[in-house]
């Protein structure tokens, strides 16, 4: 294996690369671990055959393909011929102020027993043992520790060592397995947010602006102040529906919830009425939101009109934000 020294913005453009290949998907449930502030996973197969996708594809696949450090790691871990069979792709974020940069992915492919017991004996000099997982550092800086390590033959997950650990713990956080089991985790994407850390942040945010955002009001809002978590997914077409359930402490919470979004709905849809623009005003008059047990369903269609706009780079944005 060769040794070089890395920096973390080397091993990003890693997901970019590992996220552009291509085979069936699995509805097998990825680890959805404790102090994880988002979960997001991307159904491979289904994405590729969205326009959308394939034009991303073209625009990144040239650059990370060539990137010199890229193609060491896959060097290093011999793992070309795996990626080029993925089947999934999970990423990643942590809510620890003191290791903003933490990340971890999951990638799933045919990578198969003989490929795992290759690489876990190749880096069995520096590699370790936590909670009966083989974790191997891949790229050591004085600061961070990139490493993978196997869930399964089919399953490998990779990023700084901390998130890693984490992944392989198998302690999921209890209030995303609830919010996963109520997400529609079939579509080419969903994602679920710890809902908790995102209002923390939020009013964090409210409290250093000196009282002069207009969203102070909402610093003590019972309803925000009682989001758990927040599942959502994507359906890719000629149109794209994007389709979210916030998730509150009790069904009284969810009808406050929905109350305050359709009050903002009502405030946008009143902000863009003399725009004389149809496609804000269909999307506005599109979004549905309503309060379901302890949770707020919330969808709406952006059409393909929309995101031809949105593409040639108009201010459709702008329209729907008043």
């Amino acid at each position: 294996m060769k040794s070089r020294r890395w920096v973390v913005q080397d091993v990003l453009p890693l997901l970019v690369l590992l996220a552009t290949a291509s085979a069936p998907a699995l509805a097998e449930k990825p680890p959805l671990p404790l102090k994880a502030n988002a979960v997001i996973h991307f159904d491979l197969e289904r994405l590729r055959e969205s326009a959308l996708y394939s034009a991303v594809e073209e625009s990144v696949s040239p650059f990370a393909r060539s990137n010199e450090q890229l193609q060491m790691f896959l060097e290093a871990t011999d793992l070309s011929a795996a990626t080029a069979k993925t089947k999934g792709f999970t990423i990643y974020s942590f809510s620890d102020p003191q290791h903003p940069k933490d990340f971890a992915g999951v990638l799933t492919s045919a990578f198969g027993e003989e490929t795992r017991a290759r690489l876990e004996q190749a880096y069995a000099p520096v590699a370790r043992n936590v909670g009966g997982r083989i974790i191997m550092p891949v790229i050591q800086t004085p600061d961070t520790e990139i490493v993978m390590s196997f869930l399964g033959p089919e399953r490998l997950t990779f990023g700084t060592a901390r998130a890693v650990e984490l992944v392989v713990s198998e302690r999921d956080s209890q209030s995303m397995v609830a919010a996963y089991q109520r997400t529609a985790t079939r579509r080419p994407i969903w994602g679920i947010i710890n809902a908790r850390d995102v209002v923390d942040s939020l009013m964090a945010g409210l409290d250093t602006d000196g009282g002069d955002n207009p969203l102070a009001i909402l610093r003590d809002h019972p309803a925000l102040r009682s989001l758990t978590a927040i599942g959502f997914s994507i359906e890719l077409g000629k149109d794209v529906f994007f389709e979210l359930r916030a998730f509150t402490d009790s069904p009284e919470d969810a009808r406050l919830l929905a109350d305050l979004i359709k009050g903002a709905l009502a405030l946008g849809q009143l902000g863009i009425s003399q725009t004389k623009d149809a496609d804000a005003v269909e999307f506005f008059r599109g979004v549905i939101a309503e309060s379901e047990r302890d949770s707020v369903y919330v969808s709406f269609t952006l059409t393909e009109r929309q995101i031809e706009r949105l593409k040639d780079g108009e201010a459709l944005l702008q329209d729907l934000i008043p």
